[in-house]
């Protein structure tokens, strides 16, 4: 019986209760007068493709601006894998908000579209200076969560076929969670569409038999490991040691640094990326980066001390013991509902770390090792870490020019301006461009994630899937060039793919 027909609701002592609302789980707990409640989808920015970045949290937008003004304490955020609208006040409050928001996304106010693109330009979240979404990058490229270091072409080229689509595929009770924290409202409706929760696409990670490095132009440096198995209690506790060694080494022993985080991200039951980011002093990246891969790298030959381990189990015990940790759980049991992912409750996560030792570290870090991705900004004078870890460049770079048919600036261009010193290559395959340092990087049109039209019009923006893109221009390459991209990429690249100029403003598209 779901609590809307009259089941029960939350408890008074603050322990989760799991029931359901119109087909929604809905996790509660109670030890609060006033209600903090969210409605979370398993859906983000790992969703969508280069060509419909925004498409999501221009649907989070259109659904809070359906809303009548209102002085709840309420809000809404798009994250790389799930939506969350929340809001904080009166059960009757609460309750009013998110009925407003399940109408809503059932039938957007799509009239809206314009002003909510514009605000989302205004308000500038699409950007590729995360260290963080630098490592996905560097894995998977354009694709999941790789999306994230790019804005795309501007939620300006997203029509309302797109929005409504992606509203009524992702936005549905079978996608969706609920948690509560207070009184639950009465009499709560959530009348979301009906509709199951759409397979998601998990991206495949560029090929890798080691460990390697990579530059990047995000600030920071970042590690990245990777495991097919994401209860390994082990290898949590091992990124906890190591987040504390180089925290102790990096700031407290040598001040090269202010903040050492973690990010975990569960792209599927068996897929689990961890992330370990490190800021620096300006100009002393290369000393962190070294000081970074000799941590991990002593931990995966040596293992942790048991004091080590030890001090990373007394910390998350009081991680847990923390006033909002009911909160923390609930938060955590709607999402893991919404996204589909097998949810362990802080008393086994606890169990799982207390049981763990520091062999089972070192073999759980030893496993992660031939995953690690390292990056660096590309300012760092730097080497790499060890000769045995090579050099893997970010985006598809090619030993050469192939055969094709070939386009450079004029003569007197290229004598005057070293920068005018390049070649584009079109071919059946794909197309190449060698810039003026006289790197060549290719795009086959297998791996095309869309074309842009340059804001003038003139030109396009050729956008790869691993992070290379060319722009073709009249006054750069001549207009031959540019007839000879459109021409190929129409025949080979699907027509969804081949974005048309916006109506409202013009294309803006993020360097990658």
């Amino acid at each position: 019986m779901s609590a809307g027909d009259g089941g029960r609701v939350a408890p008074d002592d603050g322990r989760v209760q799991r029931t359901q609302i119109d087909g929604v789980p809905v996790f509660t707990a109670g030890g609060r007068q006033r209600t903090t409640a969210a409605l979370v989808f398993g859906v983000g920015l790992r969703d969508e493709t280069f060509a419909t970045i925004e498409v999501t949290h221009l649907v989070e937008h259109l659904a809070m601006a359906a809303l009548p003004r209102t002085h709840l304490r309420c809000n809404a955020v798009t994250d790389v894998d799930s939506t969350a609208f929340f809001a904080t006040g009166r059960p009757e409050a609460v309750g009013a908000f998110l009925e407003g928001i399940c109408r809503a996304l059932a039938d957007l106010p799509t009239g809206r579209m314009t002003a909510e693109a514009g605000v989302l330009q205004a308000e500038g979240c699409g950007t590729g200076s995360s260290t963080v979404s630098a490592l996905w990058a560097a894995r998977y490229g354009l694709a999941g969560p790789g999306l994230t270091v790019s804005a795309g072409p501007g939620p300006e080229h997203l029509d309302e076929e797109t929005v409504r689509a992606h509203a009524a595929r992702w936005f549905v009770r079978g996608n969706a969670a609920l948690w509560c924290h207070g009184p639950l409202p009465s009499g709560l409706r959530l009348p979301l569409p009906a509709g199951p929760r759409p397979a998601r696409r998990t991206p495949v990670p560029r090929p890798q038999d080691g460990p390697v490095w990579t530059r990047t132009d995000a600030p920071g440096v970042g590690l990245l490991l990777a495991t097919d198995s994401p209860a390994d209690a082990a290898l949590a506790v091992g990124v906890d040691v190591l987040q504390e060694r180089v925290r102790e080494r990096a700031r407290h022993a040598s001040g090269l640094s202010y903040a050492v985080d973690s990010l975990i991200l569960d792209l599927a039951a068996d897929r689990r990326e961890v992330a370990v980011v490190v800021d620096a002093r300006t100009g002393r990246d290369a000393e962190v980066a070294e000081l970074l891969w000799a941590s991990f790298a002593q931990l995966c030959a040596d293992g942790p001390a048991p004091e080590e381990v030890a001090h990373a189990v007394a910390g998350l015990e009081a991680e847990l013991d923390d006033e909002d940790a009911a909160g923390t759980e609930l938060a955590d049991a709607a999402y893991c509902a919404a996204v589909g992912l097998p949810f362990r409750t802080a008393a086994e996560t606890l169990a799982a770390w207390r049981a763990v030792t520091p062999a089972a570290v070192t073999a759980a870090l030893r496993r992660a090792e031939p995953t690690a991705v390292l990056t660096v900004p590309d300012t760092a004078t730097w080497d790499g870490p060890d000769p045995r870890v090579p050099r893997r460049p970010l985006c598809g770079v090619l030993p050469a020019l192939p055969e094709g048919a070939r386009f450079r600036p004029p003569l007197h261009r290229r004598l005057l301006d070293p920068a005018a010193r390049v070649v584009l290559v079109v071919s059946e395959e794909g197309l190449a461009h060698r810039d003026a340092d006289g790197d060549v990087h290719g795009i086959p049109w297998s791996r095309v994630e869309a074309l842009v039209p340059t804001e003038d019009g003139a030109g396009v923006s050729v956008v790869g899937r691993d992070l290379c893109a060319v722009t073709v221009h009249p006054a750069r390459h001549g207009r031959r060039a540019v007839a000879a991209v459109l021409a190929a990429a129409t025949s080979r690249v699907p027509p969804s793919l081949l974005l048309g100029r916006p109506v409202a403003a013009a294309a803006e598209l993020a360097a990658v």
